[in-house]
């Protein structure tokens, strides 16, 4: 897939509906004392758990499906089923630097029309546009890594 085609692909499937692989069971809703915003800080500050989750869901999910990888790092170069090797250097390169200031990168699943998000800043990765098979095998994964597996609503 040519870079444009992706970024044109990517435009497609963000507006499509919006599940996250996640920490929390929903949507966190800020508290009046702050804890919310603490309570990430410590888990951003102590990630590496939660890193090697999302590493593990995406190597099992890449198991299954054909997977169009555009990341930061690679100045949008598309990479169409990399080797395991660059498929981790791209994934692990999400999460170095600094919070707030790590890469992502967009995964395209070609085969179910879908895509999946990981940004280093984040506690989930997001996952646009899955189709029902794509759902339960996600659903599947991330129970068995203590993750959560749900639809984010319109309102957030």
């Amino acid at each position: 897939m040519k870079s444009a085609d992706m970024i044109a692909k990517i435009d497609e499937l963000i507006k499509g509906p919006v599940y996250h692989i996640d920490i929390f069971p929903c949507t966190v809703h800020p508290k009046h004392d702050n804890r919310c915003v603490e309570v990430e800080k410590f888990f951003q500050h102590n990630r590496k758990e939660i890193d090697k989750k999302f590493v593990n869901i995406l190597l099992k999910l890449y198991c299954y499906y054909d997977f169009c990888v555009s990341a930061w790092v690679s100045k949008h170069e598309v990479f169409e089923n990399p080797d395991l090797d660059r498929l981790i250097s791209l994934i692990e390169h999400c999460f170095e630097g600094e919070w707030e200031a790590r890469d992502y990168i967009n995964i395209v699943l070609p085969e179910c029309n879908s895509m999946i998000i990981l940004n280093g800043d984040d506690l989930y990765m997001g996952v646009y546009h899955p189709n029902e098979s794509l759902k339960n095998l996600i659903l599947e994964l991330a129970q068995s890594e203590g993750l959560f597996f749900h639809k984010i609503s319109a309102d957030g």
